[in-house]
């Protein structure tokens, strides 16, 4: 793992990661006097900043120093005046933080046996601040990478990151913090895995010429690297002797009471906030993890944070508070699709999606009069508007007088022919439905007459030969071919006599689905 802190990068940006001599430390470019070279006045801001000796700051390190080695050299010396005297606002809002933080670190590391100074580990890597996300993508307090998050169970989705929960991510990192000790032995080298990952520590330790300390490998670690450690001994000096350098924070974050609430709904943070006369974005602030400002369906026990002192009044009233704050969902507006034109259709679809002509059928033309459209002719002549459209390559629904169209129809409905011709000629029955797709003839001969009338579909079946004597003419239905954007409304309404609920009786239809291609009994 190898990330930039939030802190360090900054340090790196002003040139902080080497050597810097305390006496050369301006403060923030504004003009200054010396006053006996024990301090500075800033002559703007009337600010009184102290300049330490080196032997005194030296000497409250190892005051300081308890399992964890606070060596002091020029690279520390530099960044205890980056943190003094050069950045005093950004060590004035750590110090705001801290009271909020610190306690719960502090347990934490008890329970795990660990160093207590490790907390101040947090301030390098996120000047505690638990949204902070670094410019390598690492999150939280204690600036987690997604795979390292992962490896110590830390959820992220698409409304939680677990990164950001001060608690988990805190058990989380002394995890592994206790994971990297173990490894190389050494705290300070465990806190340059930390940062760099334990394949770039053992590199420098294998460039060094097998070298084991933070101090002998730091030439040879990464260049963010070797500003981490010496930036982590400067916050705990800071942190701890920032009333002798006149840092002061300007208000104190102090932790509050909190409460669990099990959510298994969805609830609208600043509404639940509204409802228990908080703040609005009281419960958002106390919940970090949560990246929506809801809590969104199907999530089952989310235990939320709420202050200790609400609680009281929401037991009394919580099924009115929590159908109060439901959340609900903005509307969207589902997504139109244009269905395309015949015409637009690639070829190779369009031969599927073209409606099949009847198995016998005729040809014929009609010609176009004076106010004729494709409605009306297709009333008059018992086809569909598609149909026409499809059989004469009509784009739009525009037609001209005289012009020709084709038009194929059943042979058997051709008006003219006589009994004798229709018994010569092929007679189209009905298979039953179960039987859609079966090859035409199947069911050819005696047995084809009784199939039920109520189960027609429209497969063909044929009959070479009339029989002597003259059989009863079959009673012919009529079938629609789907076309795309038919509906089983639409085509009701083309056919007058017939509703939806006959259209999927007489079809078997289940749904109201269709495809292009089918074949329904309309009459």
């Amino acid at each position: 793992m190898h990330k930039t802190t939030l802190l360090t990068g900054l340090l790196l940006t002003l040139g902080l990661g080497t050597a810097v001599q305390a006496r050369q430390t301006t403060v923030l470019d504004l003009p200054v006097v010396q006053v006996k070279d024990t301090t500075k006045v800033l002559v703007d801001s009337v600010e009184f900043i102290p300049v330490e000796t080196d032997e005194l700051i030296q000497d409250r390190l190892s005051c300081l120093e308890q399992e964890i080695p606070l060596e002091f050299n020029k690279q520390v010396r530099g960044l205890i005046d980056y943190f003094t005297i050069r950045n005093r606002k950004y060590t004035r809002r750590v110090l705001e933080r801290k009271p909020l933080y610190f306690p719960m670190f502090e347990q934490y590391l008890a329970k795990h046996g660990m160093p207590d100074e490790l907390k101040y580990l947090a301030v390098v890597e996120s000047a505690l601040l638990p949204k902070a996300v670094s410019s390598a993508k690492a999150v939280g307090l204690w600036q987690f990478m997604t795979p390292t998050a992962n490896d110590f169970r830390l959820v992220q989705n698409h409304y939680l990151d677990e990164r950001m929960d001060p608690e988990k991510s805190t058990e989380a990192a002394c995890k592994f913090l206790k994971q990297l000790y173990r490894m190389f032995g050494s705290w300070e080298m465990a806190l340059a895995a930390y940062n760099c990952g334990p394949g770039n520590v053992r590199k420098a330790i294998t460039r060094s010429g097998g070298k084991k300390t933070f101090w002998e490998i730091y030439p040879y670690l990464p260049k963010e690297t070797r500003a981490y450690v010496p930036s982590f001994t400067a916050l705990v000096y800071a942190l701890n002797h920032a009333e002798d350098h006149n840092l002061y924070p300007a208000k104190v974050q102090m932790p509050i009471a909190v409460d669990t609430l099990l959510i298994s709904q969805p609830l609208d943070l600043k509404l639940l906030a509204k409802q228990l006369n908080l703040p609005e974005d009281h419960i958002v602030n106390l919940n970090p993890a949560l990246k929506l400002k809801h809590i969104p369906e199907n999530v089952s026990n989310f235990p939320l944070r709420i202050p200790a002192d609400v609680r009281p009044f929401l037991a009394d009233n919580r099924m009115a508070i929590l159908d109060s704050a439901r959340y609900v969902a903005p509307y969207r507006a589902p997504a139109r699709t244009k269905l395309p034109a015949l015409q637009e259709v690639p070829a190779t679809i369009l031969a599927k999606a073209e409606p099949a002509l009847p198995d016998s059928s005729t040809k014929s033309f009609y010609h176009v009069r004076p106010n004729d459209n494709l409605s009306k002719i297709a009333k008059e002549q018992n086809v569909t508007v598609e149909q026409l459209k499809a059989w004469n390559k009509i784009k739009g629904n525009m037609l001209v007088a005289n012009q020709k169209l084709v038009l194929f129809k059943p042979e058997s409905s051709v008006s003219g022919a006589n009994s004798k011709e229709a018994a010569k000629t092929e007679t189209t029955l009905l298979a039953s439905a179960e039987d859609l797709g079966t090859p035409a003839g199947k069911h050819a001969g005696p047995d084809a007459e009784g199939m039920p009338k109520e189960n027609a579909a429209s497969v063909a079946v044929t009959s070479k030969k009339a029989p002597a004597k003259k059989p009863e003419a079959p009673k012919l239905q009529t079938v629609h071919h789907v076309q795309p954007g038919d509906t089983l409304w639409n085509i009701s309404k083309r056919y007058n006599n017939v509703s939806v609920e006959q259209l999927r009786k007489a079809n078997k239809l289940k749904g109201d689905e269709l495809k292009p291609g089918m074949k329904l009994i309309v009459g």
